[in-house]
């Protein structure tokens, strides 16, 4: 997919209608929170506001139906350019390697073969495993009664889990955590002070692959590996190359952002104390649990995208070339569709909008809905009366969201060994 030749500015860009008849949010404010009660207020006022990278569109109905639009495109990659990103390493894998930033028709050939392999079915075969893995995170510190939960079960529960679907030696696995986390700042708006970073991640992460790839060539397995290069017919299976950037996709995609999304989990639960304890009690409802998280707590605030051609929404006009966000952890929220708004496990709720829609919906929504829901049963089991034990440490807002530092208390229970 091509980038555009020149980002336009900000005055360029001409409002779609006059700037007095919708909501203003700055967005760019390091205070800026897509849940805050300025942005309920916009969502009321309007189904969308205006700021000042473009349009945001704060309503179900409308996000719901714009995500699944084929006449829009992924906006990510213009972010990354607006940022002065637009050649290197890590501006090509972005650009040109990257299947979410992909468009027709290679997009669609290559989640084709992708999606064969890469399904629910395949991911609850392994879900002993990621129970296993669970179980022994949680017997270094249950005991204890509190943890630093980040370096305890955050960052390597999920990669693990997917470690596990690859059949990752286990050898190569811490090395893999801190690449993935540093690649994850290309998701900030902050790249330019990363860059070095993530080029110098995304290069470790391609040849841990690379020889991952090189050896289920020589001997395939029952991985999702070897099922990706043996994915298709003959003459339209993936290349080594294919194969690698979709793997590191797969081990970033599902390490950085389940992490942050099972830390801003913990948060919630610390703080809906009656939930978690309802959840120990009625662990079936974990499923409805991982929904409830996803819509209220997004680790992905935003989902950006671009649109192909004029697209009239409720009588205003997006003009071909618009760059907007869709604000899904104000979405999640609409009133018009979630009542009550907070958090309430005990019915299935209308779908949340985190994993997108359309043809980008997210490849790996079912390993993380997987991951989560064995997660969060487990650990309502083992950590009762979960609370927080000190001040976490947050990430900027803008990007990928979530703790950094979460000291978790609990009630320790009497060991059974």
């Amino acid at each position: 997919m091509s980038s555009p030749a020149r980002a336009e500015t900000l005055e360029e860009r001409a409002p779609l209608t006059p700037a007095d008849e919708v909501p203003f949010v700055n967005i760019l404010d390091p205070s800026f929170r897509a849940d805050s009660p300025l942005v309920a207020e916009a969502q009321e006022a309007s189904w969308y506001a205006q700021t000042p990278l473009g349009p945001a569109v704060l309503r179900h109905a409308e996000a719901a139906a714009l995500l699944r639009d084929r006449r829009v495109r992924p906006g990510s990659p213009e972010i990354l350019g607006r940022q002065g990103v637009t050649d290197g390493p890590a501006a090509r894998w972005w650009l040109d390697t990257l299947l979410n930033n992909m468009e027709a028709p290679d997009h669609t050939r290559l989640r084709r073969l992708v999606t064969g392999v890469f399904n629910s079915r395949r991911v609850e075969e392994m879900v002993p495993a990621f129970r296993r893995r669970a179980h022994e995170l949680l017997d270094a510190v249950a005991d204890d009664g509190r943890c630093d939960f980040l370096p305890a079960f955050g960052d390597p529960y999920p990669l693990q889990a997917v470690c596990e679907v690859l059949d990752v030696p286990d050898s190569v696995r811490p090395s893999l955590a801190g690449w993935a986390r540093d690649l994850g700042h290309i998701f900030t708006l902050g790249v330019p002070a990363f860059l070095p970073r993530i080029e110098a991640a995304l290069a470790g992460l391609r040849e841990g692959v690379d020889e991952l790839v090189a050896i289920r060539r020589r001997e395939p397995g029952d991985d999702l590996v070897s099922a990706l290069l043996q994915a298709g017919d003959v003459g339209d299976r993936l290349s080594a190359e294919e194969a690698r950037d979709l793997v590191v996709e797969l081990l970033f995609a599902a390490t950085t952002t389940t992490r942050n999304q099972i830390a801003r989990a913990m948060v919630l639960f610390a703080e809906n104390p009656e939930t978690w304890d309802l959840l120990r009690r009625s662990p079936e409802l974990a499923s409805n649990a991982v929904e409830e998280v996803m819509r209220l707590v997004p680790t992905m605030p935003a989902i950006s995208r671009i649109t192909k051609e004029d697209i009239e929404v409720n009588g205003t006009v997006l003009p071909a070339g618009t760059f907007f966000f869709v604000v899904v952890a104000a979405a999640n929220r609409d009133p018009r569709v979630f009542q009550p708004v907070g958090l309430d496990i005990t019915v299935p709720r209308a779908a949340q909008l985190t994993f997108g829609g359309g043809p980008h919906h997210c490849l790996g929504s079912w390993l993380a809905r997987i991951q989560m829901r064995e997660a969060f049963a487990i650990m309502a089991a083992r950590m009762p009366g979960l609370r927080i034990d000190g001040e976490p440490v947050w990430r900027p807002a803008a990007g990928l969201y979530g703790p950094d530092h979460l000291p978790l208390a609990w009630d320790a229970q009497p060991s059974t060994a």
